[in-house]
């Protein structure tokens, strides 16, 4: 009786000695504030991005097949100015020539709550722009227009308004190359299984396993368990300090982004179950995602991590899996 007694003390020490390793280990929200003291700065540092406007039209922007820009279930009547700015240097990860495309859906119609027939007066227009920081000046440089890209369109010349010349498709894709200069190398889709497949039973095969990680960070946002959401986040945030520079101020406000009045998910929030959903593929099967996928909803295509209250918030929750492992990681 004895030998087995000390037999399991020693298990409940070593595993309790495992767990304050773990603890030890783990990743703070203070290690995230500090994230500007982790990368490299380099004397010229390029930030690229995209304006974008558009009319009567869902669609998405994808930089080498990542998103950075999503838009559905809405409609408008004519084409907006120059949109707002969308910092795309989180979808570079080297020097070279880069991938923008556009995909272009029908728009959803508030009146009759259905999808239209068509592309009919669809519009999108994308700058691609770059802006070079000086660090020794500490001064941003002017802003310098990569490229311009317009979805098809022609003119009447006697009224002078544009439309689209593919009226009657329900989709249009388009794409364009640029070339991006960045002193970084980021590897870690190079590293990544490429998961992508059309086979039924493969999708709900990686759905199923996605789900377990969903699932886990779901628990880590609905008890507000702040510890473990800083560890979860740590390689991604830390990725995206280096691809954006960060300076101490911007890791600081950062920091103060990831909580509102100390807790992951807002005050009077809840986070909603996970039904109504489709696995996509990204970074040409590098990257998965779980989307939620309910016509003439707030939020479709957008991340099914989502919460409820006086409006409705999407969690990023992109995942890759490495080379020779079983483990869905945050992208």
């Amino acid at each position: 009786m004895r030998i087995i007694i000390n037999a399991v003390l020693l298990i409940l020490s070593i595993t309790s000695c495992a767990q304050d390793s773990t603890q030890i280990n783990m990743k703070t929200l203070s290690d995230i504030s500090n994230l500007y003291q982790e990368i490299t700065h380099y004397p010229i540092e390029p930030h690229y991005g995209i304006y974008v406007s558009s009319s009567n039209t869902n669609f998405e922007v994808r930089i080498n097949d990542i998103p950075v820009f999503l838009e559905y279930e809405f409609i408008t009547n004519d084409i907006s100015p120059k949109g707002s700015y969308f910092p795309i240097n989180l979808a570079i990860s080297k020097s070279g020539i880069q991938k923008i495309e556009v995909r272009m859906y029908p728009s959803y119609n508030r009146e009759t709550q259905q999808l239209e027939t068509s592309l009919n007066n669809a519009q999108v227009i994308i700058d691609v722009v770059k802006r070079e920081y000086n660090t020794s000046k500490k001064e941003y440089g002017d802003e310098e227009v990569l490229l311009n890209l317009s979805s098809p369109i022609e003119k009447n010349k006697v009224s002078k308004k544009t439309k689209f010349i593919y009226p009657e498709l329900k989709e249009y894709i388009f794409d364009a190359n640029f070339e991006a200069l960045v002193p970084y190398d980021i590897k870690i889709l190079e590293k990544a299984q490429n998961l992508i497949t059309t086979d039924p039973e493969e999708i709900k095969k990686i759905t199923e396993e996605l789900l377990i990680a969903y699932n886990e960070i779901w628990q880590i946002y609905d008890q507000n368990k702040v510890s473990q959401y800083a560890d979860l986040i740590y390689n991604k945030e830390k990725r995206a300090a280096q691809q954006l520079f960060f300076s101490e101020s911007d890791s600081k406000k950062r920091v103060e982004q990831l909580l509102t009045s100390g807790r992951i998910v807002k005050e009077g929030y809840k986070m909603m179950s996970f039904k109504n959903f489709k696995l996509r593929f990204y970074a040409n099967g590098k990257i998965v995602t779980l989307v939620y996928d309910e016509i003439g909803q707030v939020g479709r295509n957008k991340s099914v991590l989502r919460s409820k209250g006086d409006s409705r918030k999407s969690y990023y929750s992109l995942f890759y899996k490495p080379i020779n492992s079983d483990e869905f990681i945050l992208y």
